[in-house]
C-alpha cells in the first residue's frame, strides 16, 4: 500500500502518530480502551486507515504533540506513542521514504543540532532481532548526519524502527532447524549473541517496517504497579491488574466521578478506579471479603495512596440495596460472580433450611437478644447468572447518570453464545462488547452507556416501572418487558444461563461435537440389514 493511500483518512492539519500496542489475550479491549480514552478528553482524531486490534502498529491522527500525550497519559493497552515518520514493506523501500523530502523535513533539524542527544530503538513483532543485527540496522540509517552525541539512557530524540512479521505457526521450528544447520543449540535463544553465519531468527514473513520520532510511554507501567502479587490484599476472585485497568478506563473514571462496584469483592476496581482520579463506593454480601481479617481494602487504598478517594464499602445484598434515589453514579464497573472462583449469591433461605435464631449470651443478658457471632453471615441462596446480569442492568439504569456507563464481564460458553446473550434495555445503549477466550468458554467485556437525551427518559423509565429501585421483586416484570413479552413465544436462554455448571461439566456441547467429529456419529449411521 503506497504511503498516499496509507494515510487517506488522516484529517487535514491532524499528524499521524504510531501506537506501539500489545498483542494478547486482551488485545480485542484495545479499540474499545482507545476510543474510550477519546471521549473522555473530547479530542479531535482521525483515523489515517481503519484501526485493526489483530495488527501491532496502529495509526491515529490528532492535532499535535500535546493530545499525544494526552491520549498516551491513560492508555494500558499500548506501550508508546510514536509520531509517525514512514512506513514500508522492504527496507531499500524505506530508505528511499527516509531520504525524501517528506520525511526529511522531520529528522533534519534533529541532525542538525548538535545539542540534540540521540538512540535508535530497533525491535520485532513475532520476531525477537539479535543485537549484532540491530546494530547493522542502525548503520544502513548512517546517512542521517546526526551531529549530537548518542545517549542510550535520556536522549533528546529516540528513534524507532519497527519490523512486523505475520504470525507464522511453524516459525519455531524454523529457527530450531536453522539453528541446527549452522551447529548451534536447538535451545538457543535469540536474544543472545547471533552467528557470524547469519541470524537463525530470520525466517521471513516481514510485513512492515515502521519508522517514528517517541513522544512519550503509556500507563502501562500502572499493571506493575498494580500488579496482585505485589498488593497488600487479595481473595481468589481479584480482578487481575491489566483487566481492571481496562474497565475503568472503558469506564471513563476521572476526577469528579463517582464508579460503583456492587460486586466489590477485594476492591480491584475500587483501587484503580481511584488511582484515576475517581471517588469510588463498594459493596458486597459477604462483609469478610470487604474486612479481611489482617490486611484488607484500606490497606491496599494506602499502599497505592487512594485512601482518600474510596468513600467506603458497605456490605449488603444487592437486591436490598439501600439507595432511596437513583442517578447517583457516573460509573458502575463490576465483574459479577458466575460461579467459576465464587458462586453468585442473595438473601434467602433454601427450602426445610433451619433458622438460626438469635439468643441470649450468658453474662451479657442486658445486652438483650442478638447473634453470638460478630461475623454472624445472614443466610444466602444460590442466584441464577442469568438473573444476575439482567437484574445488574436494570439496577444500573436506576442508579447510573444520564452519560454513566455500565462495564462488566458476561461469561459465555463460545459454542453457543450469540449476540442475543448480550442483556438490551431502553435507555442503555451498547458501546462495546470485547471477547477474551479462554477455548470453550470466554468472558466478554461488555460495556453500556445510559442515555443522555432527555427524550430518552420515558422510554427507559418505563422499563424501570413495576421493578423496586431497579430490582425485580416476586417474579414481576417492568412495564416494557410485559409489553415486549405479549404475543411472543417462548424466550431463547441466554448462553451465560447455567454457566457455572456448564463450566464444571466441561462445555458437554463442545466436547460432543469434537467426538463426532474425530470418531463419527455412529447414532446417525444407517442400521446394517440383518442378512
Amino acid at each position: 500500500m503506497s504511503e498516499e493511500a496509507f494515510t487517506a483518512g488522516l484529517k487535514p492539519g491532524h499528524t499521524a502518530y504510531i501506537l506501539f500496542c500489545v498483542q494478547g489475550p486482551l488485545e480485542e479491549f484495545r479499540i474499545p480502551e482507545i476510543l474510550s480514552i477519546i471521549q473522555l478528553f473530547a479530542l479531535d482524531v482521525s483515523w489515517p486507515v481503519p484501526p485493526d486490534h489483530t495488527r501491532p502498529y496502529m495509526l491515529i491522527g490528532l492535532p499535535g504533540e500535546k493530545e499525544a500525550r494526552l491520549l498516551g497519559s491513560r492508555l494500558v493497552s499500548a506501550k508508546h506513542v510514536w509520531e509517525y515518520w514512514a512506513h514500508a514493506e522492504t527496507y531499500p523501500e524505506l530508505h528511499e521514504l527516509v531520504r525524501g523530502v517528506e520525511c526529511r523535513a522531520k529528522w533534519e533539524p534533529y541532525a542538525a543540532d548538535r545539542e540534540c542527544t540521540w538512540k535508535f530503538t530497533i525491535a520485532g513483532h513475532q520476531r525477537t532481532i539479535p543485537l549484532p543485527q540491530q546494530v547493522a540496522l542502525v548503520n544502513t540509517f548512517s546517512y542521517m548526519p546526526f551531529l549530537g552525541d548518542i545517549n542510550l539512557r535520556t536522549p533528546d530524540l529516540e528513534i524507532g524502527v519497527f519490523e512486523e512479521y505475520t504470525w507464522d505457526p511453524l516459525r519455531g521450528a524454523k529457527v530450531r532447524e536453522a539453528r541446527q544447520a549452522m551447529g548451534a543449540e536447538p535451545s538457543r535463544k535469540g536474544k543472545e549473541k547471533a552467528l557470524e553465519e547469519g541470524d537463525p531468527e530470520d525466517t521471513g514473513g516481514l510485513r512492515m517496517v515502521w519508522m517514528g520520532r517517541k513522544i512519550c510511554d503509556t500507563s502501562r507501567h500502572l499493571m506493575d504497579v498494580f500488579d496482585l502479587k505485589k498488593r497488600a490484599y487479595i481473595g481468589t476472585t481479584s480482578m487481575e491488574a491489566e483487566a481492571s485497568l481496562l474497565m475503568v478506563n472503558q469506564a471513563l473514571a476521572a476526577p469528579g466521578k463517582w464508579v460503583y462496584d456492587p460486586f466489590a469483592g477485594t476492591g480491584s476496581m475500587l483501587l484503580t478506579a481511584a488511582a484515576f482520579g475517581a471517588m469510588t463506593f463498594g459493596s458486597d454480601i459477604d462483609g469478610r471479603q470487604l474486612r479481611g481479617k489482617k490486611t484488607s481494602i484500606k490497606h491496599s487504598a494506602a499502599q497505592y495512596g487512594v485512601s482518600n478517594r474510596i468513600v467506603d464499602t458497605f456490605a449488603f445484598d444487592m437486591t436490598q440495596h439501600p439507595f432511596r434515589t437513583g442517578e447517583l453514579f457516573d460509573a458502575i464497573v463490576t465483574d459479577p460472580p458466575y460461579g467459576v472462583r465464587a458462586g453468585a449469591k442473595r438473601l434467602g433461605r433454601e427450602k426445610g433450611a433451619d433458622e438460626v435464631a438469635p439468643m441470649v449470651v450468658k453474662g451479657r443478658e442486658a445486652e438483650g437478644y442478638h447473634h453470638q457471632f460478630h461475623d454472624y453471615v445472614p443466610p444466602s441462596v444460590g442466584w441464577p447468572m442469568e438473573e444476575v446480569i439482567s437484574t445488574l442492568v436494570t439496577f444500573a439504569l436506576y442508579l447510573l447518570r444520564p452519560g454513566g456507563r455500565l462495564v462488566f464481564f458476561l461469561p459465555t460458553d463460545n459454542a453457543e453464545y450469540s449476540d442475543l446473550d448480550v442483556p438490551s434495555v431502553p435507555g442503555l445503549r451498547l458501546v462495546s462488547n470485547s471477547l477474551q477466550s479462554y477455548g470453550k468458554w470466554g468472558r466478554r467485556l461488555i460495556t453500556m452507556e445510559k442515555a443522555r437525551d432527555a427524550s430518552e427518559g420515558a422510554e427507559w423509565r418505563r422499563a424501570l416501572e413495576g421493578l423496586d429501585r431497579g430490582i425485580p421483586r416476586e417474579g414481576r416484570k417492568s412495564a416494557w418487558e410485559e409489553e415486549r413479552g405479549k404475543g411472543a413465544g417462548e424466550e431463547k436462554r441466554p448462553g451465560h444461563a447455567d454457566f457455572n455448571r456448564r463450566y464444571f461439566a466441561g462445555f458437554d456441547a463442545v466436547k460432543e461435537g469434537v467426538r463426532k467429529l474425530v470418531v463419527g456419529d455412529k447414532q446417525s449411521a444407517p442400521a446394517e440389514t440383518p442378512q
